[in-house]
């Protein structure tokens, strides 16, 4: 039996990363593949850097530990050929190390990894912070040295080969597939039929990226100032009537979909990955809020657009358990990829 070996994002509580370092090898397992899972170093008080997915200094500790295991599980002859790597977050410099040991020491195996965001992305933090030509090369490299490379909506996959300048013949090593997010959705649909209070939330990492500045203007609540453990977040969301996004940089959005899921209305910019995910019923014009000085010139229609959803909630029902749907089918299952690792 071929053995899928797991590169997991370092579990953070606050993070989805724990759910899928839980659940994506009980996923597997069930599909009767063998599992091995590469721990990482593991620092149960690492916290991620502020407006950050990961914290930028320990999560290079972690993937260090994780190359050392998989560089031991080479040397002593538990890699073997045909068994796949996946790589839960594809910007990890494992993938290097696993190539390299896989051609020089004759054990061809298959590295499957997942793209979050990356230097290629200017309105990310990799792409803002970031300086110098060292990091497309990096990508690109990675891409290459990949199988497979997946990519949670059109939008983002576009984006990769464009700005990453990928040649047209290697298109086909990109992959846009739903992420497992599939363990949030019945604990998440369970307050769909919930009573709601006239309630919007700002659900995003207060970072430059997600505008902040926006929804302190609308006087909503912002969920990363609460202090909430994963379950009062939940339930926070299944309070409430809408959800409200003004995000320049999304390439999935978890926390929009989290809230749908939850009966939450999801108001979107009518940009980014929310563009193809979303009916046009929840989205606003991307004018609106596609800075700070276009938000004070546009603010009043923006209040009349949440202002419609929260009174008209009961009106939109048809429309949000569709749209549930789609996320459901769509982008919260990963079954392309799933597929693509077992068979």
């Amino acid at each position: 039996m071929k053995t899928v070996w797991i590169v997991p994002i370092e579990p953070i509580d606050q993070r989805y990363t724990k759910q899928w370092y839980d659940n994506i090898p009980e996923d597997l397992r069930k599909m009767d593949v063998a599992i091995r899972n590469v721990d990482g170093l593991i620092n149960e008080g690492t916290q991620t850097t502020q407006g950050a997915f990961l914290n930028f200094a320990f999560t290079n500790a972690y993937k260090a530990a994780q190359i050392q295991a998989i560089a031991l599980a080479f040397q002593h002859g538990e890699v073997k050929s045909g068994d796949k790597f996946l790589v839960t977050d594809a910007w990890n410099f494992a993938i290097t190390s696993i190539r390299y040991m896989s051609d020089l020491l004759n054990v061809p195996v298959e590295i499957h990894g997942i793209w979050h965001a990356g230097n290629y992305d200017p309105s990310d933090i990799l792409g803002m912070k970031m300086t110098g030509s060292w990091a497309p090369h990096v990508e690109r490299s990675w891409f290459h040295a990949c199988d497979y490379n997946y990519f949670a909506t059109e939008f983002h996959k576009n984006m990769f080969l464009k700005n990453l300048q990928i040649e047209e013949t290697h298109h086909a090593k990109a992959v846009r597939s739903g992420q497992p997010h599939q363990a949030i959705v019945l604990p998440l649909l369970k307050y769909a039929s919930y009573p709601k209070k006239d309630i919007v939330i700002w659900p995003h990492r207060y970072n430059a990226d997600k505008q902040p500045a926006i929804a302190e203007q609308l006087d909503m609540m912002i969920t990363q100032k609460m202090n909430l453990n994963k379950e009062d977040y939940y339930s926070l969301l299944g309070s409430a009537k809408a959800l409200f996004s003004c995000a320049l940089h999304e390439n999935l959005g978890i926390s929009m979909m989290e809230g749908c899921l939850a009966g939450a209305i999801p108001i979107v910019p009518d940009r980014c990955s929310y563009a193809e995910m979303y009916s046009k019923k929840f989205k606003y014009p991307s004018e609106w809020t596609s800075s700070l000085d276009n938000f004070e010139k546009y603010k009043h229609l923006v209040i009349d657009f949440i202002h419609d959803k929260v009174v008209n909630y009961n009106e939109y029902h048809d429309d949000l358990e569709a749209q549930r749907g789609v996320l459901i089918q769509q982008y919260l299952t990963p079954t392309i990829m799933y597929r693509n690792l077992v068979r």
